[in-house]
């Protein structure tokens, strides 16, 4: 009989460690997809709820999408700050318990879809009405402690109202006084004192409520995992107050743009337009700005995944010029020292690495050197021969950027319906129905984690998805419950899921 030590060198190691190791699983949800009496998930009652509902089931991750003020298209990938929260997302009915607002009206309550003007304009003005009932908390030392602890909000308001003062020109083009008033401090503000603290106290309070919540959420036993974007806004207060840390011109124009370079799902590439990072000057500054941004994730997040991680290693510049990504250059970033100065300060620190598409093998070493869990998502990989599952991945059925489960497997062509049933059956995969086989296959996997977007668990349609790359409008970044009935009834066999795979 073999020992442990023989079992570990068997050429079928990796099906024996999936008995021997802890594995354990997880939910993307959006905050804005939790149901609401306002038209967008928040902080709230609800948000407790779902938590209490991820513990009956036995779920140890939760994964959100970023917190950020919506941009472009509602995204909140393109903030114009990478460290505020949305005041969209604070829990009005708390403000209400606490005597700042007088009474509530419920706004778009069974709405299926986030129709971000209307809910933010609603909101807006009972935030308006709890800031100027609760003018004690500016003079509080917590409220006065969060300002000096966290530098970022002043440059955040200020860059929120001259932003608007200018119509949201992006700042390289205002007057000298507002584009170095980070640096030179020459604007004058006193008129605009009132909305400074407004702003201020916005932050102030979501981070509060979310704080609060993040707590509830690890004290059932539950891990929070949230993203950090690899590029920020050019018109953000990130860029607006760290100008060294860019490729800009001698008119403060970036010189090129970021993107990705054309491929099989867009014969144009994709062009961002986010400002490129300053990568000699960010290692003469011993990474200062990055350090800060993953240490300032660390604080809100048990878990980082950070998006677009191969720009670490390589990253496609393009020409600001040029309309698509087709004119654009690969380029090295410091990677490599960045996180070698991250992990001997934060040994501990834990950071998912998204690594999803073609990647050189120089991000792959990056990756493993650092030991980061890289992606596996089911629908990229499971006609990919050449794709190398490990154990040190989380398995995704899909992503937020992807189709539903359910809309990709109707939308496979008759021949992969095929080549599905052949993998299946080569894999022993059990199952009733097609749910139930992938749904196997993905908790079965050697992952260490598996993780599940909600609209899957609920085996939704494409008409759930939460975004599609590129495209401006539609029903991006929209989806949103009505109510937890149907998530509720997915329980039990979430748990069977667990009690079979996970431990």
């Amino acid at each position: 009989m073999l020992n442990l030590q023989q079992l570990l060198c068997c050429k079928q190691h990796n099906f024996i460690l999936k008995f021997l190791r802890m594995r354990t699983n997880g939910i993307l949800m959006a905050i804005s997809s939790l149901p609401s009496d306002f038209g967008i998930g928040d902080f709230g009652e609800n948000a407790y709820k779902f938590v209490d509902y991820l513990k009956k089931a036995n779920i140890k991750i939760w994964q959100i999408l970023p917190l950020n003020p919506t941009g472009y298209g509602n995204s909140p990938y393109q903030s114009n700050c990478g460290h505020a929260i949305d005041s969209i997302y604070i829990d009005l009915y708390e403000l209400e318990k606490d005597g700042l607002i007088e009474k509530l009206k419920p706004f778009n309550k069974n709405k299926k879809l986030v129709d971000y003007p209307a809910v933010r304009a609603h909101k807006e003005k009972y935030l308006r009405e709890a800031f100027n009932n609760d003018r004690e908390t500016l003079q509080k030392p917590a409220f006065k402690k969060f300002i000096e602890s966290n530098p970022w909000v002043v440059d955040y308001a200020e860059f929120t109202i001259l932003s608007l003062k200018n119509n949201y020109l992006d700042w390289w083009y205002w007057d000298k006084k507002e584009r170095y008033h980070h640096y030179k401090h020459e604007f004058d503000f006193s008129s605009y004192e009132d909305e400074i603290l407004y702003l201020e106290w916005c932050q102030f309070i979501a981070f509060k409520q979310y704080r609060k919540l993040k707590e509830y959420i690890n004290k059932n036993g539950i891990q929070i995992m949230g993203d950090i974007p690899f590029y920020v806004g050019g018109n953000s207060s990130d860029c607006w107050a760290n100008q060294d840390e860019f490729k800009l011109d001698e008119n403060d124009i970036p010189e090129s743009v970021a993107g990705v370079p054309p491929d099989y799902f867009s014969k144009t590439g994709q062009r961002w337009g986010n400002p490129i990072y300053d990568w000699e000057f960010m290692k003469e500054d011993k990474f200062s700005f990055w350090m800060e941004r993953i240490e300032f994730a660390a604080s809100l997040f048990d878990i980082i995944r950070i998006d677009h991680f191969r720009a670490f290693d390589t990253y496609w510049e393009v020409d600001r010029d040029c309309d698509t990504a087709i004119v654009g250059e690969w380029k090295n970033a410091y990677g490599d020292e960045l996180f070698a100065q991250l992990f001997l300060k934060h040994p501990d620190i834990n950071i998912i690495a998204e690594d999803l598409g073609d990647l050189f093998p120089s991000v792959l070493e990056l990756r493993d050197k650092y030991h980061l869990k890289g992606m596996n998502v089911l629908e990229f990989t499971i006609f990919n021969p050449s794709f190398e599952v490990s154990q040190n991945q989380i398995i995704y059925s899909g992503t937020h950027d992807n189709d539903t489960l359910r809309g990709w497997y109707k939308n496979l062509k008759e021949n992969e319906v095929e080549l599905l049933k052949i993998i299946m059956r080569r894999e022993k995969v059990k199952g009733r129905s097609i749910k139930d086989k992938l749904f196997n296959m993905i908790f079965g996997s050697i992952c260490d984690v598996a993780i599940i977007p909600i609209q899957d668990y609920l085996w939704k349609d494409n008409e759930a998805r939460m975004n599609v790359p590129g495209i401006l409008g539609g029903h991006n970044w929209e989806y949103k419950l009505v109510d937890f009935t149907e998530f509720v009834e997915q329980i039990p066999y979430i748990l069977d899921l667990n009690k079979k795979y996970n431990r």
